[in-house]
């Protein structure tokens, strides 16, 4: 059991929320207490979530390169073999 001493203005507020809802204090308090918990544990796990990927991209970032890897020559990356004829059919 908890005893809550609240300030008479927003004990007000919440009988007045209960008696709009159909709900006792205790339940009304309840649930709003659960969904502040769910809320709480759906911000952690998107926190955790967005480290996770940002730590990825900061090893993808910081990998070691292949220095071995040629560049394209210019032929490769000329317009006509970029752009085919099965492109101008379109």
């Amino acid at each position: 059991m908890i005893t809550l001493n609240l300030d008479p203005e927003l004990e007000n507020k919440i009988q007045q929320e209960t008696k709009l809802n159909g709900l006792s204090v205790e339940k009304y308090i309840s649930l709003l207490i659960q969904e502040s918990l769910e809320n709480k544990y759906i911000q952690q796990s998107e926190t955790l979530e967005y480290k996770a990927g940002e730590e990825k991209l900061n090893q993808f970032i910081n990998r070691s390169v292949d220095v071995s890897i040629q560049p394209l020559s210019d032929e490769a990356i000329s317009r006509e073999n970029i752009y085919t004829r099965e492109d101008k059919m379109l």
